[in-house]
This record gives C-alpha cells, sequence and structure tokens, in this order.
C-alpha cells in the first residue's frame, strides 16, 4: 500500500472524565492533533503512514511520540524541541458531546517545526500528503506546512487537506483564509465539515459551494461532513452521499479524523491516488468512513477512541 505522510500538529488532549470526590472536574490525558488523528486511524487500519510534527522535550512530548508509535505510525520525521512546551488542549463536552477547546500554545512546541525539518527525500517517499488549517495559524509551522503541500504538488503527489477551523487558535482570519485559497490549486482531496465550506468559498449551499470550489480551484475530489446526517461527496461524476450511522455518542472528539482517516484508506487501498474514483466508489467509501466517525464517538479521547476495521464492517453488516 502506498505510504502516507501526515504533517501538522500533535499534542495532548485533555478531555472531560467525570468529576471528583469533592466534585471538581477530572480530565483525562490523550494523544490529539488533527492530524495525528488521521495517521493513527490509517495505520490502525493497516495502512503506511509516517508523521512529521514538532513536540516538546518533555514527559508530555515523550508519552505523544510512544502513542503514535504503538498505534503503528512511523514517528522517525517527528522532531523534539527545548524552546517550548508541547501543545496542550483542554476539551470541553456539552450535553451532546459536542466540543470546545482551550488550547496552551504561546508558543506551542507544534508551531515551531520549520520548512527545512522536512527534507524532500521525506515528501518524495509518500504516496499521498494530508495536512490541515491547524498548523497555519502561527510561523515557523505556517511557512513549513505551505511549503510541503507545494513541494508535494510539484513532485505530483496527491494532497489531501482539511481546513479544520479552530477559532481560538486564529489571530488573523484574512491571513488563513488566503493561505488555504492560495493552497487549493494543490489539493487533491479535500475535507471540509458545513460551516468550514460556507467559510473557504463563502456561499451557505453546500452543492454551490462544492461546485464553486471544484471549479474554481480544479480540486477533483471535496468531502462535506455533516457529524450524525452523513457525508457527501463532489467530483466529476457528481455527487455521492451516505447517511450517517444512529449511535450513542460520548465525545466526539476526532470523529472528523476517523472518517477521513478511514477515507484515505479507501482511496489508497483502491489505487485511485490522485485519480478521480469510479463511479460507485465514493458512496461505498463514503458510507465506510461514516462508520469510522460513528464509531470514534462512542468512546472518549482521540486516538484510543479509534475502531479497528472488524468493528467498522460489523457497524455496517
Amino acid at each position: 500500500m502506498v505510504k502516507v505522510l501526515s504533517v501538522g500538529e500533535l499534542l495532548i488532549d485533555f478531555t472531560p472524565y467525570g468529576l471528583s470526590d469533592k466534585g471538581d472536574p477530572l480530565f483525562e490525558q490523550n494523544a490529539g492533533g488533527a492530524p495525528a488523528n488521521v495517521a493513527a486511524m490509517f495505520a490502525r487500519l493497516g495502512g503506511d503512514v509516517s508523521m512529521a510534527a514538532k513536540v516538546g522535550d518533555d514527559a508530555f512530548g515523550e508519552s505523544l511520540v510512544r502513542t503514535l508509535r504503538e498505534a503503528g505510525v512511523d514517528t522517525a520525521p517527528i522532531r523534539r524541541t527545548n524552546e517550548a512546551n508541547t501543545t496542550l488542549a483542554f476539551v470541553h463536552l456539552d450535553e451532546g458531546g459536542d466540543r470546545s477547546f482551550s488550547f496552551y500554545r504561546k508558543p506551542g512546541a507544534d508551531a515551531l517545526l520549520r520548512e527545512e525539518e522536512i527534507p524532500d527525500a521525506l515528501i518524495a517517499g509518500a504516496g499521498l500528503i494530508h495536512a490541515g488549517s491547524v498548523s497555519m495559524t502561527k510561523e515557523p509551522v505556517c511557512s513549513a506546512t505551505l511549503s510541503v503541500i507545494r513541494r508535494a504538488a510539484a513532485m505530483g503527489k496527491p494532497v489531501s487537506f482539511d481546513p479544520n477551523i479552530r477559532e481560538s487558535l486564529i489571530e488573523d482570519r484574512e491571513k488563513l483564509l488566503r493561505d488555504i485559497r492560495d493552497i487549493l490549486p494543490s489539493v487533491t482531496y479535500l475535507k471540509v465539515a458545513e460551516e468550514e465550506l460556507e467559510w473557504i468559498a463563502g456561499e451557505p449551499d453546500e452543492e454551490t459551494a462544492c461546485t464553486f470550489l471544484r471549479k474554481e480551484y480544479g480540486i477533483p475530489v471535496i468531502v462535506s461532513t455533516k457529524g450524525a446526517r452523513g457525508s457527501a461527496c463532489y467530483s466529476e461524476d457528481g455527487c455521492a452521499e451516505a447517511p450517517g450511522f444512529e449511535v450513542t455518542p460520548v465525545d466526539t472528539t476526532g470523529a472528523g479524523d476517523a472518517f477521513w482517516g478511514a477515507f484515505l484508506h479507501k482511496v489508497i487501498g483502491s489505487g485511485a491516488g490522485g485519480k478521480t474514483p469510479e463511479p460507485g466508489q465514493l458512496e461505498r467509501w463514503l458510507r465506510f468512513a461514516n462508520a469510522a466517525g460513528a464509531l470514534a464517538t462512542t468512546k472518549r479521547g482521540g486516538i484510543p477512541a479509534l475502531p479497528d476495521k472488524r468493528a467498522i464492517e460489523m457497524l455496517m453488516s
């Protein structure tokens, strides 16, 4: 199977874990970061994947590297620094399991990843590159991320991109939007949530927005995620849709990443690479990815909650 290189934030998620005997909130430490979750999901399904990121030279950083390694991810490209601590995110859940975040990243080690720390050889050795927009909210990791995407496209590598908007991390909305739009012509597979789609395309209607992005930027495949309602995929063959699965959510952290890791696994496994999938394939891929995303909500935490292929197929049956 073709190797994937996932680039971006690797951090600690502190997720709610009930109350102490005194009634105070408890938090559980979990490995997180959207590109890391995608990498772990891809590996969980048997894929070959490397993670390029930066963590602090501290206990949290060591824990993150160990967790990814145990999940089957190649951690050799992960850098360590003593210039900043490992980035932390506290996850707050409402009654429906939906999230909000508080980040400790001023600075965080993830933001210190530099362009020269991701050499051409690392990109050339991968068959697909995945990145997201959280690493485009600070320098120098923003320049590093943009560089990786552009170098990958210049090498003819398919690029997967997730504009994973975290409002509390955005310092300059206009610059972020400009940077995202600048790299869209290099993107092969775009995963976008409904609210992100409207922001990037400037159009509230899903079909109109996806059609505009495909024509304006030449993106072959755009996947719109809708949480429990499922997902839709727009390509030159039109629109494919798949409904969600009914589960009892506990924590939605990492659900979209589980979805995308599963979708990319189908893309790579099919041999589609940078080509447009055959008619009928997209709907099957979406259904598989929807099941992965749904199962990820039934347990707490990001990477520990990721399902395996057997669990996904059982939910689909």
